[in-house]
């Protein structure tokens, strides 16, 4: 009988991400990057955008990996263990 927490797997992630509060930078380096022009919020926003992406890179792997293994062990191309 499967129950409710494998049939969800993604609730739990998914609360995690919409009810976590955003990070804040201190004070000094807040006003500093806001006191800027432009270019240097946008080169700001870019430095943000590339840490979050190195970050989900392994998740996002991981998940296919095991994905494409589960997928092949149901389909029979792979024993199960």
């Amino acid at each position: 009988m499967r129950t409710n927490s494998t049939k969800r797997p993604w609730l739990t992630p998914a609360l995690v991400l919409l009810l976590s509060a955003s990070a804040w930078a201190c004070p000094n380096c807040k006003e500093a990057v806001a006191n800027q022009d432009g270019d240097a919020m946008r080169l700001a926003n870019g430095y943000n955008h590339s840490i979050l992406f190195m970050m989900a890179m392994p998740f996002a792997l991981l998940g296919t990996g095991a994905f494409l293994i589960a997928r092949a062990v149901k389909s029979g191309a792979l024993p199960e263990l």
